[in-house]
């Protein structure tokens, strides 16, 4: 049993899918030790998908390699529902930090993406970024539904981005190694997230 040690996360449900029972466990415990009272376990993306349909929670947590449905086929599915459960927030954690992968999950609609290993406060503030700075949810006619991928993290009152417009831009990452952090961060939303 886990003492919660804050109520930050009491009212929030939370769906952890993962094919390994002590990641869950690990995960859960983050979780209650935030407060989170409600948190059901899948498997795999199918079992997912049928628990989403009955019990709609308020934020996914799910390993991107499951079988036999994977972690981003279940992403696809809950973005193509018609219901209001596209809308669901969901954060990828995974081991598979090779950049193709990551860009496949961020263009079938993910919210943020963790990087195993992971530690709990880099999972933390993965969920506050859900829960405190939600994205808008973008429609483009068939070709993308999801997530807003511009994260505006320093925005003036008048509604301007502070961060300078042209200059030189960062070498492109090594596109068949492993992204650091940070890297996936920007590649999924455009920017990194940083401490409050």
């Amino acid at each position: 049993m886990v003492t919660a040690t804050s109520d930050y996360l009491k009212p929030i449900s939370f769906l952890v899918v993962d094919d390994r029972a002590y990641i869950r466990r690990v995960i859960k415990g983050i979780l209650e030790t935030l407060g989170c009272k409600r948190i059901d376990e899948a498997h795999h993306g199918g079992e997912a998908l049928s628990i989403m349909r009955s019990w709609p929670p308020d934020i996914v947590l799910s390993e991107a390699l499951l079988t036999p449905m994977s972690g981003v086929e279940m992403l696809k599915a809950v973005r193509a529902d018609k219901s209001n459960l596209k809308f669901t927030p969901i954060i990828m954690i995974t081991s598979e930090t090779r950049r193709e992968k990551v860009i496949l999950a961020r263009n079938a609609g993910v919210t943020e993406y963790v990087a195993k290993p992971f530690n709990a406060k880099s999972l933390i503030l993965r969920i506050r970024e859900v829960i405190e700075r939600p994205r808008p949810f973008v429609d483009i006619g068939g070709s993308y539904f999801g997530p807003d991928r511009r994260r505006r993290s320093e925005v003036m009152s008048e509604g301007e981005d502070k961060r300078g417009k042209g200059g030189p831009r960062p070498p492109p990452d090594d596109p068949k190694g492993s992204l650091t952090q940070e890297q996936i961060d920007k590649l999924v939303a455009g920017d990194a997230i940083r401490e409050r």
